[in-house]
């Protein structure tokens, strides 16, 4: 079918160039950052030091793409967990019951990528190169897009033009893709954001056997009165990471390490708490800082050039501590391919109507959560108390039915439909606790 070009190497990037595999005679994935010797957390990716898991929703899609890939790196030193049985959930103040539901795969993003991009690498029709940013889209003259300029950061003199019957914005969150439509004369997509200002602060540790407790891992969501959460995981070579976060300024975690457990000590359970006070850190602390969740409407756009797309961020930027962003950007590399078997026609009102149903119920899903807290502002204090009411009950529920616990664990991890949150018998234990009445405080910018 030609030539395809995605430009981003990040998981959503990796994704779509597999997809596009076999599909187009070559593709080439180019990424601004150069790739270190090892797996490293790398400057285009500055969430990379921070927790990420594999949920059972996102295997099976990577699965599809990229057979046996979770099991080969379970046996390079991956940790499975089994989801809910090994993990300690505690979402809205109440701990799910821990029941038995498939595995998550936990791994480091640099681990991740580093074997994804492997695997793309090894495919006979791709070609992946480094050290290359995206300056601008070439045109032939017609209504799409007919190539990219590539050049090496900060050396505009050294750009080159690549012909393509495709390109992917895989460029991130950022929009650089979606600026381009204005510069090819269309108009660009309309960007819905949603401030949550959460920051992040993260560790890895080593760990003595045993000296956290059998669980590997542990998830304290936030809470209305208590907006800060913490995320522990074993991960690959028996490395530990734990990962803090809080909505608002006052509630962002420390840097400094004495900080940073203390900061933890209100949110872990004491034993694991003291098994952390006695881990040796293997790297400093990691920060982030994430101002809003957005998406962009591409599938609304009446007209849009051929030959162009995005994919993940690009498209849907999810508040992370919900975990569904590699999960949506291996669905939507599925849903890439489901349209490219129907030809390049038409493919980007196509693709991005498609890929707008991957990220409808995650974006639906993730921005209640978030509306939930008082640090968030612009939802109405009386929707802001039933949302809360809303989770806080379900939660309860599903701390002791079992049947509400695996309808919350697979409306999370993309694992089934959220309809099933809707099923009368959950709906039913939702109602018994329901309690009535204002759970939130008096909504604030912190």
């Amino acid at each position: 079918m030609g030539h395809a070009v995605v430009v981003g190497a990040g998981i959503s990037g990796l994704c779509a160039a597999r997809a596009l595999s076999g599909v187009f005679d070559h593709v080439t994935l180019v990424e601004r950052d150069t790739f270190a010797a090892a797996p490293a957390v790398r400057r285009g990716v500055p969430q990379g030091a921070h927790v990420h898991s594999l949920t059972p929703g996102g295997a099976v899609v990577l699965e599809e793409l990229f057979p046996g890939f979770v099991e080969e790196l379970a046996a390079d030193g991956g940790t499975l967990a089994g989801a809910l049985d090994e993990l300690e959930i505690v979402f809205f103040g109440s701990r799910l019951r821990q029941v038995p539901l498939g595995r998550v795969l936990q791994v480091s993003r640099p681990f991740l990528e580093d074997r994804l991009r492997e695997r793309v690498g090894a495919l006979p029709d791709v070609t992946v190169r480094s050290g290359l940013e995206a300056i601008e889209p070439i045109t032939d003259g017609s209504a799409g897009v007919s190539g990219v300029r590539l050049a090496r950061p900060g050396e505009p003199g050294s750009a080159e033009e690549v012909a393509a019957d495709l390109v992917v914005d895989a460029m991130g969150r950022a929009g650089r893709g979606a600026a381009w439509y204005r510069a090819l004369g269309y108009p660009e997509p309309r960007v819905r954001r949603l401030h949550v200002d959460v920051a992040y602060a993260s560790c890895r540790y080593q760990v003595a056997p045993g000296a956290l407790g059998p669980a590997k891992g542990v998830l304290i969501g936030a809470t209305q009165t208590r907006p800060r959460g913490a995320v522990l995981t074993q991960q690959e070579n028996d490395a530990w990471v734990l990962s803090l976060y809080g909505f608002g300024k006052g509630h962002h975690p420390p840097h400094q390490q004495q900080d940073f457990l203390a900061f933890a000590r209100d949110l872990l359970a004491p034993d694991t708490w003291r098994g952390l006070q006695s881990a040796e850190p293997i790297t400093g602390i990691s920060s982030f800082a994430y101002p809003a969740a957005l998406r962009r409407d591409f599938h609304r756009l009446r007209s849009a050039p051929e030959g162009l797309v995005s994919v993940g961020d690009a498209v849907c930027s999810l508040n992370p501590i919900y975990g569904a962003g590699m999960t949506v950007a291996a669905l939507e590399a599925k849903a890439l391919r489901r349209c490219l078997a129907k030809g390049t026609a038409g493919l980007p009102r196509r693709f991005h109507r498609e890929a707008a149903r991957a990220v409808r119920l995650p974006w639906l899903f993730s921005t209640m959560a978030d509306r939930s807290m008082p640090q968030v502002p612009g939802t109405h204090p009386t929707l802001a108390g039933l949302l809360a009411r809303s989770f806080q009950a379900t939660m309860r529920a599903a701390a002791t039915d079992a049947r509400v616990a695996a309808a919350v664990w697979n409306a999370v991890s993309l694992t089934g439909s959220p309809a099933g949150l809707a099923r009368p018998h959950v709906v039913a234990a939702v109602l018994r606790h329901w309690r009535p009445g204002s759970t939130t405080a008096a909504r604030r910018k912190d």
